[in-house]
């Protein structure tokens, strides 16, 4: 009944470890959302070149990560992240000049 219940008895670290997990996801899926929508509002609605947008959000996304105080894996993330944009924006840039060439 519930004049059996004891505040502060039940065990809380199934909870607990379910919140951090959901509050860690939101932090990593807002970061990564800033990051790309960042390199987007660079390149098209700025016209920033491809390689600056991309070294400046690299920039960005190594802040935003030591600000929030993020582990190791963040910044393997962000890392693979300019990987990726810098092998995507080299074959497009070749084939563009194929193109024009």
């Amino acid at each position: 009944m519930a004049s059996d219940h004891v505040r502060g008895e039940m065990d809380i670290t199934e909870h607990k470890s379910t919140f951090d997990g959901f509050m860690t996801m939101t932090v990593w899926s807002c970061l990564l959302t800033i990051v790309i929508l960042l390199y987007f509002i660079l390149v098209f609605a700025i016209g920033m070149g491809w390689m600056a947008a991309l070294i400046a959000t690299g920039v960005v996304g190594v802040v935003l990560g030591l600000a929030l105080s993020m582990k190791t894996s963040w910044y393997v993330t962000v890392a693979g992240l300019f990987f990726t944009g810098l092998v995507g924006g080299g074959i497009v840039s070749l084939f563009g000049a194929f193109l024009a060439g």
